[in-house]
């Protein structure tokens, strides 16, 4: 069993910079009873259950994945979250402490973004909307893509928001990157290369570091934000719905 850090990077990688980015101009909370009940908030940002629930969907992904649960029976994926343990704490314990992180992660993210200034535009808002649609469609109607979002702990609005925050998180990189924000040194990249020989492609060195430094600067950015995170809540997030399939190669 890995360790719970590895564990955070493969939801990282899913969440975060090059793959599924997503949110909202306005608070994910917006119409939402469970709005009186703070998870989690973020500065004055408080996240929804629905919201924190698509990230614990992809915990809980990520872990069986890398556990070698994608292709096992119900039953014992149950078995999986009753018993397992990594480091001496219960796997869904693990699950909630992952979503906690990335969802804190990506609305720092964006968070920074609107204070960069960063805007999308209506081109990139159709992207957002064709791309829902067309899952929709490929789940039966909108309706039963509903449906299915909502066998994830999430809803519409939720993944929304989701997926226009992470276009706003993948135009900060871009902006940082072009101002010269991510420049690594050739003394740093090198360094970087013989601490991680082996990794990955060396032709990809260069992109991992400023992926590495970009990272690194979002740590900075959680430890100068007020973030609050209720212990007793986050235990509203369970795998009680023992006939709830993990499909790992379906992470909207």
């Amino acid at each position: 069993m890995k360790e719970k850090g590895k564990y955070i990077s493969i939801v990282l990688i899913a969440v975060i910079v090059f793959l599924s980015l997503s949110a909202c101009t306005h608070s994910d909370t917006v119409g939402n009873p469970e709005n009186e009940k703070v998870y989690i908030k973020v500065d004055d940002e408080i996240l929804s259950k629905e919201y924190i629930g698509y990230f614990f969907y992809l915990a809980q992904t990520a872990m069986l994945e890398e556990a070698g649960y994608s292709n096992s029976t119900s039953e014992e994926i149950n078995t999986y979250w009753e018993t397992a343990k990594i480091e001496g704490k219960d796997a869904v314990d693990v699950a909630r402490d992952i979503a906690a992180d990335n969802a804190v992660s990506t609305k720092v993210q964006y968070l920074k973004a609107l204070e960069e200034g960063i805007n999308i535009t209506d081109a990139e808002m159709e992207n957002i909307n064709y791309d829902i649609n067309t899952s929709a469609q490929n789940q039966g109607g909108m309706k039963e893509f509903e449906k299915t979002l909502k066998s994830m702990g999430t809803d519409l609005d939720a993944y929304r928001q989701t997926k226009l925050e992470n276009v706003y998180i993948r135009k900060l990189y871009e902006k940082y990157d072009a101002d010269g924000t991510l420049d690594i040194p050739d003394s740093e990249l090198s360094d970087y290369m013989a601490a991680h020989m082996g990794e990955f492609d060396p032709e990809l060195v260069l992109e991992y570091a400023k992926s590495d430094k970009f990272n690194s600067m979002v740590e900075q950015w959680k430890k100068d934000s007020k973030i609050t995170i209720d212990d007793n809540m986050m235990k509203h997030f369970s795998v009680e719905n023992k006939n709830r399939t993990i499909n790992p190669n379906w992470v909207l």
